[in-house]
């Protein structure tokens, strides 16, 4: 007698998943295997001893199998379609954020013409806090000095210039924050930057929103501003702050 088990619904749905299949080759995968499944049935049947009739208690089994795992299928068809339609809405939206100023959760801060804005939020008072700028070499560029350390959301600015007053080309540059409390527990950081939008990008399953050198998921953009965001101030200082 034929392997039945290789060609079970619970088989063909575990193949499938295995393999990253989407529903439409699973559900052409499963109709090949109940096909083939149905023929060595129809064939058993034919051929068995009339005197000593096969037990279809098994086959009846997988039967129902092949019935749940098509309707899985079908459910999740339907799920891949409404998932795309909110993927593409997505992108046809992105397209309206073009040289649109956003805020965007997000560890890289992109320096654009020269000037770059983020923010730090502390989820609790801190005695120690510790804000810096790193290059793409992993090289400490910038530290700010007497950042704020209380609990909440606290901006800065800054000039595009490091520690010695050089000015760096723009591109994208990992914000650090470390913060300690008085008892030397770390206390919990979230980090927002803003970037003039300059691309967007769908690979079918993401959109992508560009800023300069820095690329977020659309789904961490927190708002859209006003130009006048990113416009640097008639002042020379490189370091401003927003409680």
């Amino acid at each position: 007698m034929a392997d039945t088990a290789a060609l079970s619904g619970l088989g063909a749905l575990s193949s499938a998943q295995a393999s990253g299949k989407d529903s439409s080759s699973s559900k052409t995968q499963l109709f090949e295997d109940m096909e083939a499944f149905l023929y060595l049935l129809t064939q058993q049947l034919k051929y068995q001893d009339p005197l000593d009739p096969m037990d279809t208690s098994e086959y009846t089994n997988q039967l129902v199998q092949y019935a749940q795992v098509e309707q899985s299928i079908q459910t999740n068809s339907y799920l891949e379609t409404v998932i795309s339609q909110n993927v593409n809405s997505m992108s046809a939206q992105s397209v309206s954020y073009m040289d649109k100023v956003v805020q965007a959760l997000s560890d890289y801060v992109p320096l654009q013409d020269g000037y770059a804005k983020f923010s730090y939020i502390l989820s609790a008072d801190a005695s120690n806090c510790i804000v810096a700028l790193r290059d793409s070499s992993g090289n400490f560029v910038k530290t700010f000095s007497g950042v704020e350390v209380s609990q909440g959301r606290h901006e800065l600015t800054w000039d595009g210039t490091d520690n010695n007053g050089n000015k760096l080309e723009d591109g994208a540059y990992t914000l650090v924050v470390t913060a300690t409390d008085a008892s030397g527990a770390s206390v919990e950081v979230q980090k927002t930057v803003y970037g003039k939008v300059t691309g967007v990008a769908y690979d079918g399953e993401t959109v992508a929103i560009g800023m300069g050198a820095v690329a977020v998921d659309m789904n961490n953009i927190l708002a859209i501003h006003q130009d006048s965001e990113l416009t640097p101030p008639k002042s020379d200082n490189s370091e401003t702050q927003t409680v």
